[in-house]
Protein backbone atom coordinates (compact mmCIF):
# COMPACT_ATOMS: atom_id res chain seq x y z
CA UNK A 1 0.00 0.00 0.00
CA UNK A 2 1.58 3.48 -0.89
CA UNK A 3 2.29 5.69 1.96
CA UNK A 4 0.37 8.28 2.42
CA UNK A 5 0.75 12.07 4.19
CA UNK A 6 -0.66 13.72 7.27
CA UNK A 7 -0.94 17.68 6.94
CA UNK A 8 0.63 19.67 10.15
CA UNK A 9 1.65 22.86 10.64
CA UNK A 10 4.02 22.44 13.09
CA UNK A 11 7.35 24.10 13.47
CA UNK A 12 9.62 22.64 14.54
CA UNK A 13 23.69 27.22 47.75
CA UNK A 14 26.39 27.46 44.93
CA UNK A 15 29.83 26.96 46.32
CA UNK A 16 31.98 30.48 47.03
CA UNK A 17 34.86 30.92 44.25
CA UNK A 18 37.79 33.04 43.87
CA UNK A 19 39.70 33.90 40.65
CA UNK A 20 42.75 32.26 40.52
CA UNK A 21 46.35 33.54 39.03
CA UNK A 22 45.30 31.87 35.62
CA UNK A 23 43.23 34.64 34.24
CA UNK A 24 39.47 33.71 33.40
CA UNK A 25 39.52 30.45 35.28
CA UNK A 26 38.06 30.12 38.38
CA UNK A 27 38.43 28.16 41.50
CA UNK A 28 36.49 26.45 43.83
CA UNK A 29 36.94 26.96 48.33
CA UNK A 30 36.41 23.63 49.03
CA UNK A 31 38.35 20.25 49.26
CA UNK A 32 40.69 19.61 46.70
CA UNK A 33 39.53 17.09 44.08
CA UNK A 34 40.09 13.56 45.08
CA UNK A 35 41.79 12.00 41.60
CA UNK A 36 42.50 8.76 43.39
CA UNK A 37 38.39 8.23 43.65
CA UNK A 38 37.48 10.12 40.16
CA UNK A 39 39.88 7.79 38.52
CA UNK A 40 38.61 4.98 40.02
CA UNK A 41 35.42 6.05 38.55
CA UNK A 42 36.81 6.11 35.27
CA UNK A 43 38.13 3.05 35.53
CA UNK A 44 34.73 1.33 36.66
CA UNK A 45 33.08 3.53 33.53
CA UNK A 46 35.60 1.72 31.69
CA UNK A 47 35.09 -1.97 32.93
CA UNK A 48 34.04 -4.91 30.37
CA UNK A 49 32.94 -8.07 32.40
CA UNK A 50 33.74 -10.18 29.39
CA UNK A 51 37.90 -9.08 30.31
CA UNK A 52 37.30 -8.60 33.72
CA UNK A 53 39.34 -5.84 33.37
CA UNK A 54 38.63 -1.99 33.04
CA UNK A 55 39.76 -0.55 29.13
CA UNK A 56 42.31 1.82 29.95
CA UNK A 57 45.67 3.51 28.32
CA UNK A 58 48.97 2.06 28.58
CA UNK A 59 49.86 5.40 31.10
CA UNK A 60 46.92 4.83 33.53
CA UNK A 61 48.94 2.36 35.54
CA UNK A 62 52.11 4.26 35.38
CA UNK A 63 53.10 5.58 38.90
CA UNK A 64 55.41 8.05 37.94
CA UNK A 65 52.31 10.63 35.97
CA UNK A 66 50.73 12.85 38.23
CA UNK A 67 46.81 11.75 38.89
CA UNK A 68 45.22 15.09 37.95
CA UNK A 69 47.36 15.00 34.27
CA UNK A 70 46.26 11.14 34.42
CA UNK A 71 42.54 11.95 35.09
CA UNK A 72 42.56 14.92 32.17
CA UNK A 73 43.92 13.00 29.71
CA UNK A 74 41.84 9.48 30.52
CA UNK A 75 38.97 11.54 30.46
CA UNK A 76 39.17 12.60 26.66
CA UNK A 77 40.38 8.93 25.63
CA UNK A 78 37.81 7.58 22.91
CA UNK A 79 35.88 3.95 23.76
CA UNK A 80 37.83 2.10 21.26
CA UNK A 81 35.02 1.23 18.47
CA UNK A 82 34.72 -2.80 19.42
CA UNK A 83 33.35 -1.97 22.63
CA UNK A 84 30.49 0.02 20.84
CA UNK A 85 30.04 -2.23 18.26
CA UNK A 86 28.92 -4.53 20.94
CA UNK A 87 26.31 -1.50 21.89
CA UNK A 88 25.67 -1.45 18.49
CA UNK A 89 24.97 -5.38 18.25
CA UNK A 90 22.54 -5.64 21.42
CA UNK A 91 20.39 -3.38 19.57
CA UNK A 92 20.33 -5.37 16.11
CA UNK A 93 19.16 -8.33 18.65
CA UNK A 94 16.50 -6.05 19.87
CA UNK A 95 15.35 -5.29 16.63
CA UNK A 96 16.06 -8.44 14.88
CA UNK A 97 13.02 -10.10 18.20
CA UNK A 98 11.07 -7.23 17.35
CA UNK A 99 10.29 -7.76 13.82
CA UNK A 100 9.99 -11.56 14.46
CA UNK A 101 7.23 -10.68 17.01
CA UNK A 102 5.41 -8.04 15.64
CA UNK A 103 1.75 -8.49 14.21
CA UNK A 104 0.71 -5.08 13.32
CA UNK A 105 -1.08 -3.53 9.58
CA UNK A 106 2.21 -1.12 9.11
CA UNK A 107 5.69 -1.47 8.20
CA UNK A 108 8.97 -0.50 10.65
CA UNK A 109 12.10 1.23 9.96
CA UNK A 110 14.71 1.73 13.05
CA UNK A 111 17.58 3.76 13.16
CA UNK A 112 19.83 4.01 15.87
CA UNK A 113 21.25 7.90 18.33
CA UNK A 114 23.09 8.10 21.49
CA UNK A 115 26.48 8.88 22.35
CA UNK A 116 27.92 5.52 20.74
CA UNK A 117 26.83 6.98 17.47
CA UNK A 118 29.31 9.81 17.65
CA UNK A 119 32.37 8.59 19.66
CA UNK A 120 31.50 10.20 22.58
CA UNK A 121 30.15 8.31 25.26
CA UNK A 122 32.58 7.91 28.33
CA UNK A 123 31.34 4.26 29.37
CA UNK A 124 32.10 1.07 27.53
CA UNK A 125 28.56 -0.04 28.54
CA UNK A 126 26.69 2.97 27.16
CA UNK A 127 23.03 3.08 27.06
CA UNK A 128 21.60 3.09 23.22
CA UNK A 129 18.58 4.41 21.57
CA UNK A 130 16.88 2.27 19.01
CA UNK A 131 14.35 4.20 17.13
CA UNK A 132 11.25 2.36 16.04
CA UNK A 133 9.42 4.39 13.70
CA UNK A 134 6.28 3.35 12.04
CA UNK A 135 6.83 4.01 8.42
CA UNK A 136 3.43 3.30 6.74
CA UNK A 137 3.11 6.85 6.50
CA UNK A 138 4.72 10.41 8.07
CA UNK A 139 3.63 13.73 9.15
CA UNK A 140 4.47 16.89 6.84
CA UNK A 141 5.65 19.97 7.75
CA UNK A 142 5.29 23.94 7.10
CA UNK A 143 5.14 24.29 3.16
CA UNK A 144 4.95 20.66 1.97
CA UNK A 145 2.05 20.04 0.00
CA UNK A 146 -0.72 17.34 1.76
CA UNK A 147 -1.89 16.06 -2.00
CA UNK A 148 -2.37 11.82 -0.45
CA UNK A 149 -3.93 12.65 3.53
CA UNK A 150 -3.47 9.19 5.45
CA UNK A 151 -6.86 8.49 6.88
CA UNK A 152 -6.34 4.23 7.50
CA UNK A 153 -5.86 4.96 11.01
CA UNK A 154 -4.99 6.96 13.70
CA UNK A 155 -1.85 7.62 14.22
CA UNK A 156 -1.61 7.45 18.30
CA UNK A 157 -3.45 3.83 18.78
CA UNK A 158 -1.12 2.68 15.73
CA UNK A 159 1.81 4.26 17.66
CA UNK A 160 0.43 2.40 21.51
CA UNK A 161 -0.22 -0.59 19.43
CA UNK A 162 3.50 -0.37 18.56
CA UNK A 163 4.57 0.10 22.43
CA UNK A 164 2.33 -2.47 23.66
CA UNK A 165 3.11 -5.47 21.06
CA UNK A 166 7.13 -4.35 22.00
CA UNK A 167 6.60 -4.67 25.80
CA UNK A 168 5.12 -8.48 25.16
CA UNK A 169 7.69 -9.34 22.77
CA UNK A 170 10.78 -7.82 25.11
CA UNK A 171 9.17 -9.58 28.04
CA UNK A 172 9.39 -12.90 26.49
CA UNK A 173 12.68 -13.11 25.88
CA UNK A 174 14.32 -10.70 28.21
CA UNK A 175 14.42 -10.55 32.02
CA UNK A 176 15.04 -6.95 32.25
CA UNK A 177 12.30 -5.00 30.86
CA UNK A 178 11.47 -1.47 32.22
CA UNK A 179 8.15 -0.14 30.96
CA UNK A 180 8.51 3.21 33.04
CA UNK A 181 9.35 5.31 30.06
CA UNK A 182 7.12 7.90 29.20
CA UNK A 183 8.30 7.78 25.74
CA UNK A 184 10.47 4.74 25.27
CA UNK A 185 10.77 1.17 27.22
CA UNK A 186 14.15 -0.25 27.88
CA UNK A 187 15.55 -3.47 28.18
CA UNK A 188 18.82 -5.39 29.44
CA UNK A 189 21.02 -7.44 27.21
CA UNK A 190 23.06 -9.67 29.70
CA UNK A 191 25.05 -11.74 27.09
CA UNK A 192 26.32 -8.63 26.19
CA UNK A 193 26.39 -6.71 28.93
CA UNK A 194 24.07 -3.80 27.50
CA UNK A 195 20.88 -1.86 27.79
CA UNK A 196 19.28 -0.39 25.00
CA UNK A 197 15.95 1.85 25.25
CA UNK A 198 13.67 1.25 22.39
CA UNK A 199 11.63 4.82 20.98
CA UNK A 200 8.91 4.85 19.34
CA UNK A 201 8.47 7.45 16.57
CA UNK A 202 7.07 8.55 13.52
CA UNK A 203 8.40 10.16 10.72
CA UNK A 204 8.53 13.71 10.58
CA UNK A 205 9.05 15.11 6.71
CA UNK A 206 10.23 18.53 6.56
CA UNK A 207 10.27 20.82 3.23
CA UNK A 208 14.38 20.00 2.93
CA UNK A 209 13.55 16.67 3.07
CA UNK A 210 11.21 16.69 0.49
CA UNK A 211 13.42 18.46 -2.10
CA UNK A 212 16.55 16.86 -1.29
CA UNK A 213 16.00 13.41 -0.21
CA UNK A 214 19.02 13.75 2.06
CA UNK A 215 17.65 12.21 5.98
CA UNK A 216 20.03 14.97 7.29
CA UNK A 217 16.74 16.87 7.35
CA UNK A 218 14.51 14.41 8.00
CA UNK A 219 13.19 14.50 11.57
CA UNK A 220 10.73 12.07 13.74
CA UNK A 221 8.03 12.91 15.93
CA UNK A 222 9.07 10.94 19.88
CA UNK A 223 5.75 10.25 21.82
CA UNK A 224 5.11 11.35 25.03
CA UNK A 225 2.96 8.32 25.95
CA UNK A 226 1.80 10.05 29.45
CA UNK A 227 0.62 13.31 27.70
CA UNK A 228 -0.32 11.68 24.48
CA UNK A 229 1.64 14.50 22.65
CA UNK A 230 4.45 14.69 20.10
CA UNK A 231 8.17 15.92 19.99
CA UNK A 232 9.57 16.85 17.20
CA UNK A 233 13.28 15.98 17.09
CA UNK A 234 16.19 15.92 14.03
CA UNK A 235 18.62 13.07 15.31
CA UNK A 236 20.36 12.37 12.01
CA UNK A 237 21.26 16.23 11.34
CA UNK A 238 22.34 16.29 15.37
CA UNK A 239 24.80 13.35 14.96
CA UNK A 240 25.78 14.56 11.45
CA UNK A 241 26.90 17.95 12.90
CA UNK A 242 28.66 16.28 15.87
CA UNK A 243 30.70 13.44 14.05
CA UNK A 244 31.44 16.44 11.18
CA UNK A 245 32.22 18.93 13.49
CA UNK A 246 34.80 15.70 15.36
CA UNK A 247 36.37 14.50 12.29
CA UNK A 248 37.26 18.90 11.39
CA UNK A 249 39.17 18.57 14.76
CA UNK A 250 40.68 15.55 14.77
CA UNK A 251 38.92 14.11 17.35
CA UNK A 252 39.26 17.91 19.37
CA UNK A 253 35.22 18.39 20.28
CA UNK A 254 35.03 15.00 21.16
CA UNK A 255 37.95 14.74 23.23
CA UNK A 256 36.29 18.23 25.21
CA UNK A 257 32.58 16.28 25.10
CA UNK A 258 34.04 13.22 27.10
CA UNK A 259 35.81 15.59 29.06
CA UNK A 260 32.57 17.75 30.21
CA UNK A 261 30.61 14.54 30.60
CA UNK A 262 33.58 13.24 32.82
CA UNK A 263 33.08 16.10 34.84
CA UNK A 264 29.85 15.98 35.26
CA UNK A 265 29.55 12.41 36.10
CA UNK A 266 32.34 12.94 38.74
CA UNK A 267 31.39 15.74 40.15
CA UNK A 268 27.26 15.15 40.05
CA UNK A 269 26.71 18.19 38.28
CA UNK A 270 23.24 19.21 36.81
CA UNK A 271 23.17 19.65 33.08
CA UNK A 272 22.56 17.38 30.57
CA UNK A 273 25.09 15.75 28.38
CA UNK A 274 22.87 17.65 25.17
CA UNK A 275 23.66 21.01 26.99
CA UNK A 276 27.48 19.72 26.91
CA UNK A 277 27.96 18.58 23.40
CA UNK A 278 26.17 22.40 22.64
CA UNK A 279 28.75 24.06 24.75
CA UNK A 280 31.62 22.82 22.87
CA UNK A 281 29.81 22.60 18.97
CA UNK A 282 29.55 26.34 19.63
CA UNK A 283 33.11 26.66 19.78
CA UNK A 284 35.38 27.54 16.74
CA UNK A 285 37.29 24.35 15.19
CA UNK A 286 40.30 26.23 15.31
CA UNK A 287 40.41 26.54 19.08
CA UNK A 288 39.77 22.58 19.42
CA UNK A 289 41.59 20.99 17.05
CA UNK A 290 43.70 17.70 18.42
CA UNK A 291 47.12 17.67 18.51
CA UNK A 292 49.26 15.49 20.83
CA UNK A 293 49.99 16.77 24.17
CA UNK A 294 47.42 19.47 23.57
CA UNK A 295 44.26 17.96 25.48
CA UNK A 296 45.26 21.06 28.31
CA UNK A 297 44.39 23.99 25.64
CA UNK A 298 41.12 22.05 24.60
CA UNK A 299 40.61 22.34 28.50
CA UNK A 300 41.06 26.28 28.23
CA UNK A 301 39.20 26.66 25.37
CA UNK A 302 36.33 25.17 26.95
CA UNK A 303 36.72 27.33 30.00
CA UNK A 304 36.47 30.31 28.50
CA UNK A 305 33.89 29.32 25.94
CA UNK A 306 31.84 28.94 29.27
CA UNK A 307 32.99 32.00 30.86
CA UNK A 308 31.55 34.20 28.38
CA UNK A 309 28.24 31.62 28.27
CA UNK A 310 27.91 32.58 32.14
CA UNK A 311 28.54 35.94 31.83
CA UNK A 312 26.69 37.29 28.21
CA UNK A 313 23.18 36.04 28.43
CA UNK A 314 22.33 37.30 25.07
CA UNK A 315 25.34 35.76 23.65
CA UNK A 316 24.58 32.29 25.33
CA UNK A 317 20.69 33.18 24.39
CA UNK A 318 21.70 32.56 20.89
CA UNK A 319 23.39 29.60 20.20
CA UNK A 320 22.21 27.42 18.44
CA UNK A 321 21.93 23.22 19.13
CA UNK A 322 24.38 20.96 16.64
CA UNK A 323 21.55 20.44 14.50
CA UNK A 324 21.17 24.47 14.52
CA UNK A 325 17.06 23.73 15.97
CA UNK A 326 17.10 24.70 19.06
CA UNK A 327 18.87 27.58 21.61
CA UNK A 328 18.93 25.71 24.16
CA UNK A 329 21.32 27.23 26.62
CA UNK A 330 18.62 29.23 28.78
CA UNK A 331 19.20 30.54 31.84
CA UNK A 332 18.20 27.18 34.03
CA UNK A 333 21.54 26.01 32.82
CA UNK A 334 24.02 28.98 34.35
CA UNK A 335 24.24 27.11 37.68
CA UNK A 336 25.16 24.00 36.02
CA UNK A 337 27.36 25.70 33.75
CA UNK A 338 28.91 27.62 36.66
CA UNK A 339 29.97 24.20 38.61
CA UNK A 340 31.02 22.66 35.73
CA UNK A 341 33.26 25.31 34.70
CA UNK A 342 34.91 25.53 38.53
CA UNK A 343 35.47 22.11 38.44
CA UNK A 344 37.30 22.09 35.04
CA UNK A 345 39.03 25.11 36.33
CA UNK A 346 40.52 23.56 39.66
CA UNK A 347 41.58 20.54 37.43
CA UNK A 348 43.37 22.73 34.56
CA UNK A 349 45.14 24.57 37.78
CA UNK A 350 45.95 21.16 39.00
CA UNK A 351 47.53 20.25 35.85
CA UNK A 352 49.58 23.57 35.09
CA UNK A 353 51.39 22.90 38.81
CA UNK A 354 53.00 19.87 37.04
CA UNK A 355 55.55 20.02 34.22
CA UNK A 356 52.74 18.72 31.59
CA UNK A 357 54.82 18.78 28.38
CA UNK A 358 57.57 17.33 30.46
CA UNK A 359 55.83 13.62 30.46
CA UNK A 360 55.21 14.14 26.63
CA UNK A 361 58.91 15.05 25.96
CA UNK A 362 59.94 12.07 28.17
CA UNK A 363 57.78 9.74 26.54
CA UNK A 364 55.44 8.52 29.10
CA UNK A 365 51.96 9.86 28.14
CA UNK A 366 50.59 7.40 26.08
CA UNK A 367 47.35 8.54 24.18
CA UNK A 368 45.65 8.51 21.25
Amino acid sequence: MSKGRIGANQQYSFRNIKKSRLSGFIIINQMAIDYEKRLQNLSARRFDNELNESILTKSFSSTSIPKNIKYLMESMVRIDKKYNDKTIEAAKRVQKHLENGYDLHFSRVYRTQGSVTTSTNIKVHSDFDLLTIIDRYHFTGIGVPNDNPYTYSKPNSDIKSLRSQSEKIMEDIYDEVDRTGKKNISIFNKSLNRKVDIVFCFWYNSKKYEETSSEYYRGIYLFNFTKEERILDYPFAHISQVNTKGDNTNDGSRKGIRLLKTLKADADIDISSFHLTTIVHSISDSELYYYRGKEINIAKAISNQLEKLINNGEYRRSIESPNGTEKPLIDDTVDGMKKIKADLDELIADVHKELYLGYFEKGELIYS
